[in-house]
């Protein structure tokens, strides 16, 4: 892919009508070849579909927040978890569940199909094992009336962490005992769970997506080594010049990036990859690279791994960013021996106070004993006190 800066304006001619047409069809059908020949680039998770006329775009104001639980999420675990029910073995018998809120909090109360539990579960109410995949069970009461799991479920999904939209897949293994196939709303593949900042939209009517008029053609590429400043900077790909797609702050920060690493980061980036799609390549990795330096020692290990999962789904589509990856790498090295430590002190402070707590009850026995000890001398000495006269008495009396 000719990725780089543009000379200069005087090489560059703006997109004219046609060839704004021209060039969103060449690269609508670039993409349906890429998908149909090489599944494995990730280009699937684009969702490219010429026959409904989509292709993906960027949307900033949805990628600077979090994405909330919606129905395409939904969706797409529902699908995964159906492919993943299709390649289970048909003889045995199973069945898909999409988690709600009932499910997962409050009553944690798991009602199961009918039909399945009228086909193949007891009249009665039994104990019916859950599998997970580290084949771990968890026991769970099935109540046949209700045709439902109650006790031992809510243990089931506060250990796996269960959240509205998640998918299960149910597998009946044995007699009442079934595999639990877990398929996340957020857990996506890694090159769609990357791209999920990013938005499908409908192309227009004349079959194309709109492509902003600041976009053109580039007619040469200056090599990253002979770039002098920002002013020669300028972000190619695919040939087009998409400058005018990304905010000013942000192209700063990128080509500080860019520097640091003495090349264009977006240099490999698919050939033919749709314009918005890179434009939000390269927001997100700048995003990243600011939380990264932004971050603190009390950040949670699950986002930063997060990053590096997002990371390495624009290192599937080309995007050189190893060297967040090995920062990330480095951070998580350094977060789990810092914790690593702080639980090796706690567990010897819980030491600690436990043989404090067995020195103050040996010390409040001792006390006691010697309380004891001080009524019987006491009691001896008043005892003392009366055999005296009895014993000189004793000691006088006449032979």
């Amino acid at each position: 892919m000719a990725i780089g800066p543009q000379s200069k304006p005087n090489d560059t001619s703006p997109l004219s009508a046609m060839d704004v047409k021209n060039k969103a069809l060449e690269i609508k059908k670039k993409f349906a070849q890429k998908k149909s020949t090489n599944p494995k680039q990730g280009v699937k998770a684009v969702n490219f579909d010429l026959s409904r006329n989509l292709i993906v775009s960027y949307d900033p104001k949805t990628a600077a927040l979090a994405q909330p639980l919606n129905s395409r999420s939904q969706s797409s675990a529902i699908e995964r978890a159906n492919e993943v029910q299709a390649s289970l073995p048909s003889e045995l018998p199973s069945f898909v569940k999409l988690m709600l809120p009932s499910h997962v909090s409050g009553g944690f109360w798991l009602g199961l199909p009918k039909s399945f539990c009228d086909a193949h579960l007891p009249k009665d109410d039994v104990t019916v094992a859950l599998v997970d995949k580290d084949d771990q069970e968890f026991n769970t009461k099935y109540l046949d009336r209700k045709t439902g799991l109650s006790g031992g479920w809510k243990a089931f999904s506060i250990a796996h962490k269960l959240l509205a939209g998640d998918v299960l897949v149910f597998q009946l293994i044995e007699h009442w005992k079934m595999k639990v196939y877990i398929v996340r709303a957020s857990g996506l593949n890694e090159i769609d769970g990357a791209l999920g900042l990013l938005n499908l939209v409908p192309c227009d009517m004349n079959g194309y997506s709109p492509v902003s008029e600041g976009l053109r053609f580039s007619q040469s590429v200056i090599e990253f080594k002979d770039i002098k400043g920002l002013d020669d900077f300028s972000i190619v790909v695919d040939n087009l010049v998409i400058d005018s797609e990304i905010p000013k702050h942000f192209q700063i920060k990128y080509y500080d990036l860019c520097r640091s690493q003495n090349m264009y980061l977006h240099e490999n980036l698919l050939k033919g990859l749709n314009v918005k799609l890179a434009v939000g390549i390269i927001l997100e990795t700048v995003t990243i690279a600011d939380a990264i330096r932004a971050c603190k020692v009390t950040i949670t290990r699950d986002d930063i791994a997060t990053w590096d999962k997002t990371l390495k789904a624009f290192e599937e589509v080309g995007m050189k960013v190893g060297f967040l990856r090995a920062r990330i790498s480095r951070l998580m090295g350094l977060l789990f021996e810092s914790n690593e430590l702080l639980e090796a002190k706690r567990t010897e402070q819980m030491k600690a106070e436990e043989e404090m707590r067995v020195i103050k009850e040996k010390l409040c026995r001792v006390r006691e004993a010697i309380k004891n000890l001080d009524v019987e001398m006491e009691t001896l000495k008043l005892k003392g006190q009366k055999f005296e006269p009895v014993f000189h008495k004793e000691a006088n009396a006449p032979w």
